[in-house]
């Protein structure tokens, strides 16, 4: 169960990245996705300070997908490693409840 949860973890922040990467052309500016984002957070009841945490945890795990993937990484291995590491660090800075909330809203990030 817990292997599972991990994979769909790290399969909805690459997801989330390969369906922001299309989408880029119909958002007129980065600001604009920042924005975005920064106001579906917002509905979830994050503060300033808790939506840049999440944010650069998230930013953080996807340059670390890209770099692992560009060294040959297994898949599965990586999966794993960075679905505890972004759980891990979002759990430092987000109670239980807020977790789950981000994860639910999860697949609509930029």
């Amino acid at each position: 169960m817990k292997k599972l949860i991990l994979t769909l973890t790290i399969l909805i922040f690459s997801s989330a990245n390969l369906f922001s990467q299309e989408n880029k052309q119909n958002y007129q500016s980065i600001d604009h996705v920042k924005a975005l984002n920064f106001d579906l957070f917002e509905e979830i009841g994050f503060d300033k300070n808790k939506i840049k945490s999440v944010c650069r945890v998230i930013y953080s795990m996807q340059k670390k997908t890209q770099h692992m993937a560009s060294n040959g990484a297994s898949p599965v291995g990586a999966t794993e490693a960075l679905n505890e590491e972004a759980k891990y660090l979002l759990l430092k800075v987000l109670t239980q409840e807020e977790y789950k909330r981000f994860k639910a809203i999860q697949h609509k990030i930029k």
